[in-house]
Order: C-alpha cells, then structure tokens, then sequence
C-alpha cells in the first residue's frame, strides 16, 4: 500500500512538474448529441481500425464516437508559473506544427463561447485531420482542452460538432 501511495505521488509530482495535471469538475459541457461513449479498450480498436495515427488520449473519461468522427475533451491544471496566454500558446504550437512537414495547418483562430476564450486550430495530416482548442485559464488555473479526430470528408460533421460543444460548455463556479 505503502509502495503505490509512493508511486501516485511521484506520478502527481511529475505531473505539475510537467506544468500541468489532469483534474476534474472544472466545467460542464452536453454529451454530444448521438454520440456514443469509449472505453479505452472501444478507442483503441475503434482507432487500430479507422485511423493511422492517434491523437485521441486513451485516459480521458470524454471520448465519444459520434458519425466517423473521434471527440475527446477533458480539464488540465496548471502552476501559475506555467501559465501562458492563448496568443503565446498559439505561436509555439503552430512552430511545433511547422516543423512536421506531414502536417498541413488549415487555421488556427480565438473565439470567444460563453465568455470564454478558445484557442481553436485545425492540421491535416494526409487524410486524417485534427481540430484541436484549448479554452483560457479560469481563476483557478485551469482549462478546457479537447479534439476532434476524423477523416477529411467529414470536415462539416466535425465543425458543428466543435460549434455545438462551445455553444454549451460553461466553466464551474
């Protein structure tokens, strides 16, 4: 017992180490319409099967399936240390981006749902495309992030998926 308390809190403080750490009850948002929820095990066959890579985390408890598209999104805290604007974080991910030349960025933009602030950006990697955001920091330090993986044909499907979970997020109190 003693051994495992060890262990998670070792993995805690590497985690904050790292600037941020999975947390929960951060925000509520509607269960996409249709959707059907994964476990890890349905992600990673559902994945093996449709895609060639994975961007999709396999620990997050929000992963559905919904009409060919992957979504996942969960809530991270970070040390006020860490803490960077969304304009900051938009530059190094789309240097990072750049520096694969298999990726090609389709946009990356800030909107505003709910009065919050989202960093949204899309990359394509052959047929496979990733729309990603990530929200601002509330007074807590914390942040709503998520994807949505899916084939470039259903490129509509996934932008009123995206629109339709903004519309209805709302961070806690």
């Amino acid at each position: 017992m003693k051994k495992i308390f060890l262990l998670l809190a070792g993995l805690f403080c590497s985690l904050y180490a790292m600037g941020q750490a999975p947390t929960r009850d951060v925000f509520t948002a509607d269960t996409p319409k249709g959707a059907t929820r994964l476990s890890k095990e349905q992600l990673l066959s559902y994945m093996h099967h449709n895609f060639k890579t994975s961007a999709v985390p396999d620990d997050k408890e929000h992963t559905y399936k919904l009409d060919g598209l992957l979504i996942s999104y969960w809530s991270l805290s970070v040390n006020p240390e860490f803490k960077k604007s969304l304009q900051a974080s938009e530059s190094e991910i789309l240097a990072v981006l750049k520096r694969n030349p298999e990726n090609v960025i389709h946009y990356s933009k800030i909107v505003s749902a709910n009065k919050i602030q989202f960093l949204v950006y899309e990359y394509q990697r052959n047929d496979e495309v990733l729309l990603r955001f990530q929200s601002e920091f509330n007074k807590d330090n914390k942040n709503i992030n998520g994807l949505i993986q899916f084939k470039k044909l259903d490129e509509e499907k996934a932008q009123k998926a995206l629109q339709d979970f903004l519309k209805s997020v709302h961070f806690k109190e």
